[in-house]
């Protein structure tokens, strides 16, 4: 009789944690039915698999089911990283957030003797957003064409706040600068690498010219996505795993310092609505990161991930259908499991 008591506790949480996943998974099926989810969704609690699961099609033709296997564009998501690598170098004294980027960028207008890597990374640099439309098959030396071709920018530099591809655009060839080589070769090396991306990858263009487990982005007519690019900075795909174990060891300051989370978490000091971080949205209390979310889209790509720290809750959705509900359908996931822990 001892010997049951003692097993009641760890029956009553191996029997909720099945009820947790198989509620999560109606939920979630109930969302593809409805035609409001097309992707992969990974739950982490505890440092464990909490919830895995697979929702809809590689493509239009809904010929082949996903997998977690599949990789899915990341759209803003990918931000994380020029901002990352910019405080790689700086922890390693090769240049300073408040430097201008004529410190390191030798070739651009005027303007670039004004604004700062600070201002890049807090979208407060003035620059105006990148023409997609001007170009057939924009390539990243279109966009560095237009901007040596800039003439002025939106508005003097600290001053407002315009979200741009081109901040960390530039923040990728300040990297590239600096470090003595490629943007996609630092990443390589010292980002995915190291910490064990491997199913993280940059792809040279879209559509890919390799669609082994890529998931390709569709619409409610099941056409593909039809546009062109070639500018692979922005161009960042990846796994629900892989995205869960980046954010799991950048919020716990195993990639870069705390006190370069902290500074990337931090908006510009400027009057407008919805700013965003480097890292997208966070919270810091008492010097300490308590929570951190960042969403992305791109065409029918939508993405968000998001980490809890305190309750050391990860949960990280990638779509290849944009229904514009990532964010909800994390915050229904989050109120679930945490209201699911406090009644255990």
């Amino acid at each position: 009789m001892g010997s049951l008591k003692k097993l009641l506790p760890l029956l009553l949480i191996i029997l909720s944690f099945g009820c947790q996943q198989q509620t999560i998974h109606t939920f979630l099926e109930n969302e593809f039915k409805k035609g409001r989810l097309n992707g992969n969704v990974l739950i982490l609690k505890n440092d464990s698999i909490l919830f895995e699961g697979s929702y809809g099609f590689v493509d239009g033709s809904k010929s082949t089911n996903l997998t977690s296997d599949y990789r899915f564009n990341l759209g803003s998501i990918y931000k994380e990283f020029p901002a990352v690598a910019i405080m790689q170098l700086s922890e390693k004294g090769l240049l300073d957030v408040n430097d201008n980027v004529s410190d390191h960028l030798a070739d651009l207008p005027e303007w670039s003797d004004k604004v700062t890597i600070t201002q890049l990374l807090q979208y407060s640099s003035g620059l105006p957003k990148v023409d997609w439309g001007g170009h057939k098959n924009i390539s990243d030396d279109d966009i560095y064409s237009d901007l040596q071709n800039l003439e002025k920018l939106e508005f003097e530099p600290g001053t407002g706040y315009l979200y741009t591809n081109n901040s960390p655009f530039l923040l990728t060839r300040i990297v590239q600068s600096v470090a003595g080589m490629s943007f996609y070769e630092y990443v390589q090396k010292e980002i995915f690498t190291p910490y064990d991306l491997d199913a993280t990858i940059m792809s040279e263009s879209y559509p890919f010219p390799d669609t082994s487990l890529m998931a390709i982005p569709f619409g409610k007519d099941l056409q593909s996505d039809g546009f062109e690019i070639s500018a692979r900075s922005v161009l960042f795909q990846s796994t629900t795993a892989d995205m869960a174990h980046w954010i799991r060891q950048l919020d716990s300051y195993k990639i870069i310092s705390r006190e370069s989370l902290i500074f990337l978490s931090q908006t510009a000091n400027v009057r407008a609505g919805n700013k965003q971080s480097p890292l997208g949205e966070c919270v810091v209390e008492n010097g300490e990161l308590v929570e951190h979310t960042h969403h992305g889209s791109s065409g029918n790509y939508e993405a968000v991930i998001t980490r809890l720290i305190d309750e050391d809750l990860t949960i990280i959705i990638l779509t290849n259908q944009n229904n514009g509900n990532v964010l909800d359908l994390a915050d229904k996931l989050k109120a679930f499991v945490l209201q699911s822990d406090s009644n255990l």
